[in-house]
Order: structure tokens, then C-alpha cells, then sequence
């Protein structure tokens, strides 16, 4: 019986020294997966405009048919494709990663590698999408794929969402889904999607979940006046109606306000920094009254700078398509960004009195109405739970983008939206967001695949 008793020890060992070997495989190779379907992800061109986003349907089409799972797909253009996949799991509300396929536009020359190579240079994948957001969607596959295998029951749904459009507005993506298909959503309770993630600064590791994001407000000025030639000028054109009208606008100067998220987030964020600006950061509501701290922030920090007023970039000119043409009509294009509490009508009314020209017509291109998703779900607290338990010293709070994202058409439909991506990344990498040479490490692939894995698991492993 001793004996007996000895081999089950022995056995039960053997057991267990095998199955952390196969895990310890099975991570191995999730994370060898995660950086080569990167690369073949980051080689499908998809630049916003055209988009060709049904290239990367077909992508993820062959992968999912591939692991026996269903999923549908969308065309609400000409090669403009959308793709889903849903997880059964039990009646708590579900739980959707969102990620846009579509990248912005790319000068190959100003890049040091070719941007849809997908090249690896000092352990980094290169390429447009890398960070925005291509890399988020292979981690949300993955994980997906990983909590269908292991054929554990799931307490809720989990739906892959694959959209369009996204860098131009999605309104061949999220837009469009959310008016026609709001079906795809049924059940939902909770989102993960891009908009915050760590960043190493100095020494420190600062974790951002984006909870809320600014406004998106773009506007069009159209400027008319009496075409001629260009050797015989008049006094006022379309064109210089318009320079003048831009100048005021250049001149104006928001007035800075905290709203309470972006105040909390900075007081979090305090601790990383030293001497005056920690002491600022620590009181914005006094320090956004001192013009020469809101100058030294905008000229140093001006992603911070953003969260403390609307800011406005005119971004877009046209005028005649002949040099020697004085055309009728010239337009300039300006993208706004307001704080989440601003009444969009009201800040145009002050745009036209600011402009004060009433033969300039402002007109509202695009704007979408604020939400801001609690700090207390199930999600968050699992998202909390991952990075504590990864880095213990690191600062985690809730953060407002400067940006938007596809995240606001599912904030809109009452869904509670996070953006984060668990990756790691130094300040010198965040640059890659649309400039030049985009990168992403292999170890934030690795990592961040195993680490969306746990919080999921987290999630829908609960009761």
C-alpha cells in the first residue's frame, strides 16, 4: 500500500510538472502567434480613405472558420466590410472587443522601414496600425479563440467586433451598425476598445482607462465672393474673407476650465512629476488661472494641456483649383475638441460671433453627444485587478481622451465602455499614433495577449 500510496504521489507530480509544461507551451506559443498574425495583419492595406477594409474581413473570416466558429459579415460600401463573432455564454449582460480596422494615411518616405512590411527591428513590429489599432484587434482575436477552446461555460456572451471607417467618423463602421444593426449589440452590458493603456515615464508606470473622451466637433467655413482673374484682384475675395475669418479664429484663445474627471486624472498622475508641476497638477483648478504654466504645458505636455479647455485646429483649406482663378468659394475645415460638458450649439454660436463676418457660413461636419462609463462594473474592477496584480507599483486611474473613438456609438447605446489595451509602452513609442514609424514591442504582444486573457477570464469565469 506504501508503495502504492508512493507511485500516486509520484504520479500526481508527474501530473501537475506536465501540465504547467504544456501551459507554459501553450502561453509560448499564444504569444508566438500573437506577433506573426500581427505581421500578417499589419500587411493588409487599409488606409482611410479608400479603407479596403474587406480585406481584413477575409482575414479574420479564414481564422475564425478555421476554429469552428460563426461569425457574420457586413459590406455597407464598396469594400468597406465589417465582421463579428459571438461567444454563448449564460444570461449576464456581455461583454464586446471593439477595434477598428481601418488606419489613417502614410508618407513611406518620412518612415524608416516600409510601412506595410511589417518588418521586426530591435524586437519591434513595425507598421501603420501597430499601435492604432491593429495590434489591440489581434489580442482581442486571440483571447476570444483562447475562452473558446477551453470550453469552460461562460457566465455572459463575448462578441469580436471587427469595424470600419473608424479614422474617418465610422460611419461605414460603428455608426452604421449602431443605427441598422443595433441587433449585433443585443444584451451587451460592457465594451473594451482602444483609448488608454500604460506608458512608462521616467521611472514610473502610469495606467490610464479611459472612461470618457472629449467631444468631436468638426466644422466647415465657407466663404463666397465674385470670381475673376488672378492679374486683376479685387478688393475682397472668397479666399481673403476667409484668411481674415481664420485669423480671428487663430487669435482666439478658450478660456481653461478642470472638469472633475480630467481634475482627478491629473491629481493621479501627479505623484511621476517633481517640484512645480507636481505641485500645479496637484491644484489645476488654481494653476489653469497662471499663463505662464498653461504656456510651459501646452508647449511641453500638450495632451495634458487639451484636457483643461476646447481646443480648435484648422486643419483644411480650398480654394480655386487654378493658380491664376480667383475662385467663388473657399472653405476651411477645423477640428474641435470639447470638453465633454459643453453644449455643442451654444460653442458654435460663439465660433460664428468669434468669426463676426456674416458672409462666412459655418456648418456642423460631424459631432457626437458626451458619455462617461462608471468606475464601478465588474470590468473595470477586473481591468484594476490585472494591473495591480502585474505591476504592483504602477498608478492607475480612470482617464478622458482628447481623442474619440468608435467607443462613443457603444457609450450611446448605454453599453459601459472602457478603452484600454493592457500594453506597456514608453513615452518615445507614443509618437507612432499617426506619424511616423508606428511600432509596437514583441514583449507588449506577448504580454498583452495573456494579460487580456486574464481579465476576460476574470470576468466571464465569475459568479
Amino acid at each position: 500500500m506504501r508503495c502504492l500510496a508512493g507511485l500516486a504521489r509520484v504520479a500526481i507530480s508527474l501530473f501537475i510538472v506536465c501540465a504547467a509544461m504544456v501551459a507554459h507551451a501553450d502561453e509560448s506559443k499564444l504569444g508566438d502567434d500573437a506577433v506573426t498574425l500581427l505581421q500578417e495583419y499589419l500587411r493588409i492595406d487599409t488606409t482611410n480613405p479608400p479603407g479596403n477594409e474587406s480585406r481584413a474581413v477575409d482575414f479574420f473570416a479564414r481564422i475564425l472558420a478555421r476554429e469552428g466558429l460563426d461569425f457574420e459579415t457586413v459590406e455597407t460600401g464598396p469594400g468597406r466590410g465589417n465582421i463579428w463573432a459571438r461567444l454563448k455564454g449564460g444570461d449576464e449582460p456581455g461583454l464586446v472587443l471593439l477595434h477598428h480596422m481601418d488606419v489613417v494615411s502614410v508618407d513611406p518616405e518620412s518612415w524608416d522601414v516600409p510601412p506595410f512590411a511589417a518588418e521586426i527591428h530591435d524586437e519591434h513590429v513595425y507598421g501603420r496600425g501597430a499601435l492604432d489599432m491593429k495590434s489591440q484587434g489581434i489580442i482581442h482575436l486571440l483571447a476570444l479563440l483562447e475562452l473558446h477552446r477551453s470550453g469552460r461555460p461562460l457566465n455572459r456572451d463575448v462578441l469580436f467586433l471587427a469595424t470600419a471607417d473608424e479614422e474617418a467618423g465610422g460611419n461605414f463602421g460603428m455608426k452604421w451598425i449602431s443605427e441598422n444593426r443595433p441587433d449585433v449589440l443585443a444584451d451587451i452590458g460592457f465594451g473594451m476598445t482602444e483609448g488608454g493603456a500604460g506608458s512608462i515615464v521616467g521611472k514610473q508606470q502610469i495606467f490610464s482607462i479611459e472612461v470618457t473622451q472629449k467631444i468631436p466637433l468638426w466644422l466647415r467655413l465657407e466663404a463666397a465672393g465674385t470670381p475673376g482673374h488672378g492679374s486683376t484682384p479685387r478688393v475682397n475675395s472668397s479666399v481673403t474673407s476667409l484668411l481674415e475669418a481664420l485669423d480671428k479664429f487663430r487669435a482666439h484663445r478658450f478660456e481653461p476650465r478642470m472638469i472633475s474627471s480630467a481634475d482627478r486624472y491629473f491629481k493621479n498622475i501627479a505623484p511621476q512629476f517633481s517640484g512645480k508641476m507636481q505641485t500645479a497638477m496637484q491644484d489645476m483648478r488654481t494653476a489653469i488661472t497662471d499663463e505662464t504654466f498653461m504656456r510651459r504645458l501646452q508647449e511641453t505636455l500638450p495632451n495634458l494641456f487639451a484636457l483643461t479647455q476646447n481646443t480648435c485646429a484648422i486643419t483644411r483649406l480650398e480654394g480655386s483649383n487654378k493658380i491664376n482663378v480667383v475662385p467663388p468659394r473657399a472653405a476651411a475645415e477645423i477640428d474641435c475638441r470639447l470638453l465633454p460638458d459643453e453644449d455643442i450649439d451654444q460653442f458654435i454660436a460663439r465660433v460664428v460671433d468669434i468669426i463676426d463676418d456674416p458672409s462666412i457660413t459655418v456648418i456642423k461636419k460631424l459631432s457626437r453627444a458626451p458619455r462617461e462609463s462608471s468606475t464601478n462594473t465588474i470590468l473595470y474592477r477586473a481591468i484594476q485587478k490585472h494591473i495591480a496584480s502585474n505591476y504592483p507599483d504602477a498608478v492607475v486611474t480612470p482617464g478622458v481622451s482628447t481623442g474619440f473613438t468608435d467607443g462613443q456609438y457603444l457609450r450611446g447605446m448605454g453599453i459601459a465602455t472602457y478603452g484600454f489595451a493592457p500594453f506597456l509602452l514608453p513615452v518615445t513609442d507614443l509618437s507612432g499614433y499617426h506619424g511616423n514609424n508606428e511600432r509596437i514591442s514583441v514583449e507588449n504582444m506577448r504580454r498583452g495577449t495573456l494579460q487580456l486573457l486574464q481579465i476576460l477570464q476574470t470576468v466571464v469565469f465569475s459568479r
